[in-house]
């Protein structure tokens, strides 16, 4: 198992799930969230989004 993906509705808890999956199988975690929102809170485009996701996966295992 090299990757899972944790889906669910605003406030389900999959942080917190995460986190503590992540100690216990040791995998890296990627919060889509962080790489979608910019500081201002304003989105970047499509083609950085999905180009941030790819290069993250292929660093991360």
């Amino acid at each position: 198992m090299k990757k899972i993906l944790v889906i669910g509705s605003p406030g389900a808890g999959k942080s917190t799930f995460s986190r503590r999956l992540q100690k216990k199988i040791n995998l890296p975690i990627i919060y889509l969230d962080q790489l979608f929102w910019r500081s201002d809170k304003t989105t970047v485009s499509k083609e950085e989004f999905l180009s941030q996701v790819k290069l993250k996966m292929q660093a991360d295992g």
